[in-house]
């Protein structure tokens, strides 16, 4: 029925986050909000293909496109995936100076677009006047300052459980690669389980630290998003009064746009 109303549509509105290891898409509907996404590989334009074909895109109804993107190779590639396809509007994010947003950055043209469209969407779903905090589980885990006043006052950059994954298994000669369980032992008898500890744990870590500073100094108690894919495991550890999980919390930033 989903992609029955999409052929149905006289137009297709697509927002895309184009990232380092994945590329996410959602259809807009009538009503300006994300009604459905997928979230594909980066390296796998096979899979591009059968996601447009499965969508039906294109369909006998123009499509637009507004992407945002902080890898500017692959940028190259999607223009190219949608230009055979024939799509002509495209709108693209290449860093958070290109997003309407408060901010108090230094050089917000080397800020990725992503962390300012999440910021700008966790902002217009919250109350004036209370301050908040953005946490984004993706390649890096990334978490967000946003003072009273909704200004993004800046963040913190850290690496995700996967980059942190691969870093120890490629730099060094005897580590295996590892995919963490969701709440594994504090310790482990072997390589194996140690590193799953060290790095689950550790990104729990990481995130609730950053946490605990960055609210310092604001009032009331700041609000809580979590957005990217690996929220969903790491939010359960760490009890935050006001805290809400939100996957597509970029998409629906690039959404509020058009």
């Amino acid at each position: 029925m989903l992609f029955s109303s999409m052929r149905q549509q006289a137009e297709q509105h697509v927002v895309a986050d184009l990232g380092n290891s994945r590329l996410k898409w959602g259809l807009v509907d009538p009503a300006g909000r994300v009604a459905a996404s997928v979230a594909l590989a980066v390296d796998d334009p096979g899979a591009w293909a059968n996601a447009w074909e499965t969508w039906g895109l294109g369909i006998g109804v123009r499509s637009s496109w507004t992407i945002a993107t902080v890898n500017p190779p692959l940028a190259e590639r999607l223009s190219a995936f949608l230009r055979e396809r024939g799509v002509l509007e495209v709108r693209w994010f290449r860093s958070a100076s290109d997003v309407p947003i408060k901010h108090e950055l230094e050089h917000a043209e080397t800020a990725g677009a992503d962390r300012a469209l999440a910021v700008a969407e966790a902002i217009a779903t919250h109350p004036n006047g209370q301050p908040g905090l953005v946490v984004s589980c993706g390649s890096a885990i990334t978490v967000e300052r946003i003072s009273a006043g909704g200004v993004w006052e800046g963040g913190a950059i850290a690496p995700g459980l996967g980059l942190s994954a691969r870093a120890l298994h490629e730099l060094t000669a005897q580590l295996p690669l590892v995919t963490p369980s969701d709440g594994p032992p504090p310790f482990g008898h072997s390589t194996r389980p140690a590193l799953e500890a060290g790095l689950f744990w550790g990104a729990v870590g990481t995130v609730r630290e950053l946490l605990t500073r960055q609210a310092d100094g604001l009032s009331p108690k700041p609000w809580l998003v979590w957005t990217g894919g690996d929220a969903r495991r790491l939010a359960p550890w760490i009890t935050w009064p006001e805290a809400r999980v939100e996957s597509d919390l970029v998409l629906h930033g690039l959404a509020r746009t058009l």
